[in-house]
């Protein structure tokens, strides 16, 4: 006897070949309703109507909601005996072996629609209702709500299927904390958060060798793919993620970032993407062995030469060419990660961050600060130059993503010095100029904190910076300001403090 098969699905891909099989290889009868069956009749899979399959327990075609009821009292009737089966499960003439159910995402319904009462509309409430009545019959029924499952799911045994079960209660359990999530939005409200992330896989380890990890699926993940498919690792992870938030910043322009330990060790923007690489290498080339490279531009054969000859852990970029990748054909050493996902798009992915203590879950919004032009002021009696104020900015955007207490000196859309990570801003300001050296004559000098202390100004001019780019709000910033004054010195104030913990 055959067995059957419902089918209702907003995610098409590699449905045709699955339905096929199910039906050639494995003689099962399908079932299927809306579009899900005109998509399977147009490619001329066997499939029956779900208004045909109800015909036989009367229900009109008409009623949709003894239509799903029909298709229910099918997914649960092997899972009771017969004496608790209602007339209408006993009208079904067979159940269903396999339900096969993926929900379209609400937040595409959010960004579909204009408003949210026309998404809420749109919430699937018969698919929903399925998925759980199939997951709760998983000793009788195959429930998959995945493309990733449907050849695993074909000779899975209860324990198998015990899994699928367990991954479609999650499914609905994500779906109903989104749809929670976005009218507690509305009434300005978050009382609680929820994750349940789905394990993509583990990871070879953690940080270090001695510790576990793995990767989960998160609700809004970028799309990606390494082309050498070489396995990446959890330190890879956290390092192109950096390196993808920074090149990020200067999406319209040749821009290159290298990351060495989730810290930036050289920037640059350039005429052509070669220079940019160039020039964010030469502002820390012991650093830049072993990193990560990102790229706002497709990789050329030019910088793919450079990259081979020297030690590279990971390059990302939005494209690579044909020439550039017969360069990297014969390295073994380096992964190349491919990003799908554009970089504009890329900016709009992660809204919130959260960190696990053990004193509790810190969120907060990520840190997508701007320059304001109403907060952005030219503070002393000297004014910077066009140019020195495009340096500032591009100054800005890279010390954002430092590690605080974070200096940069950059000069000509080239950092060359990035000193992060240290207890106080005054050392930060004297070991970037220590490090920058000669190449800080006439530069930008950028700080994610206010400056605290004359020191800082007076080592600024011992190094002969034009501009400082800074918060402000310190005591001494009257101070301050009179002592660039006083060396012709200029001094922006942004009103916007980065730190990064």
């Amino acid at each position: 006897m055959k067995r059957r098969a419902f089918i209702s699905v907003y995610e098409k891909i590699g449905l045709i070949d699955f339905a096929k099989n199910l039906v050639e290889k494995f003689d099962y009868e399908i079932v299927a309703s809306g579009d899900t069956y005109e998509f399977l009749k147009s490619a001329e899979v066997d499939v029956i109507d779900v208004r045909e399959f109800t015909t036989a327990a009367g229900v009109m075609n008409k009623d949709s909601d003894l239509l799903s009821e029909t298709v229910l009292a099918a997914i649960l009737a092997n899972s009771y005996g017969s004496e608790d089966l209602t007339e209408l499960e006993k009208a079904v003439i067979k159940p269903f072996d396999m339900v096969v159910v993926n929900l379209c995402p609400f937040e595409k319904l959010l960004f579909d629609e204009k408003d949210l009462d026309g998404a809420i509309s749109k919430i699937d409430i018969a698919g929903f209702t399925l998925l759980r009545a199939a997951a709760k019959n998983y000793k009788n029924v195959t429930v998959i709500t995945d493309k990733l499952d449907y050849y695993v799911a074909l000779n899975a045994n209860e324990f198998g299927r015990l899994r699928l079960a367990v991954k479609a209660f999650n499914v609905t359990a994500n779906y109903d904390q989104l749809v929670c999530s976005k009218l507690a939005e509305q009434i300005g409200e978050k009382p609680f958060k929820t994750f349940s992330f789905e394990k993509v896989k583990d990871l070879e380890h953690g940080e270090n060798p001695h510790q576990k990890g793995a990767i989960y699926k998160t609700d809004k993940m970028v799309n990606y793919e390494v082309l050498n498919g070489k396995e990446l690792t959890f330190n890879n992870i956290l390092n192109i993620t950096e390196a993808v938030n920074l090149v990020s910043e200067f999406y319209d322009v040749n821009c290159v970032a290298i990351i060495r330990h989730t810290k930036p060790c050289g920037v640059a923007l350039g005429r052509s993407l070669y220079e940019a690489y160039t020039k964010a290498f030469d502002c820390d080339p012991i650093s830049s062995f072993f990193g990560v490279v990102g790229f706002s531009k497709p990789v050329d054969a030019e910088v793919a030469k450079h990259l081979n000859s020297m030690a590279v852990d990971v390059v990302v970029a939005p494209d690579y060419e044909e020439s550039a990748l017969e360069q990297f054909k014969d390295n073994s050493q380096i992964k190349l990660v491919k990003l799908n996902t554009s970089l504009k798009e890329y900016r709009k992915l992660t809204v919130e961050e959260v960190i696990l203590t053990p004193f509790g879950a810190l969120v907060q919004d990520r840190n997508n600060s701007e320059l304001d032009k109403d907060m952005f002021k030219v503070v002393t009696r000297e004014k910077p130059t066009a140019e020195q104020i495009e340096d500032a900015i591009f100054a800005w955007k890279v010390v954002k993503h430092a590690k605080t207490n974070s200096v940069v000196i950059a000069k000509d859309f080239k950092a060359s010095a990035i000193v992060q990570g240290q207890t106080n801003v005054i050392s930060a300001v004297e070991n970037a100029l220590n490090y920058a050296c000669d190449n800080s004559k006439e530069a930008v000098l950028a700080s994610d904190a206010p400056i605290p202390a004359e020191d800082c100004i007076y080592s600024a001019v011992q190094g002969r910076i034009n501009l400082i780019i800074q918060p402000g709000g310190a005591v001494k910033d009257q101070r301050l300001i009179e002592l660039c004054d006083k060396y012709g010195m200029s001094m922006i104030t942004t009103g916007i403090r980065n730190y990064r913990q």
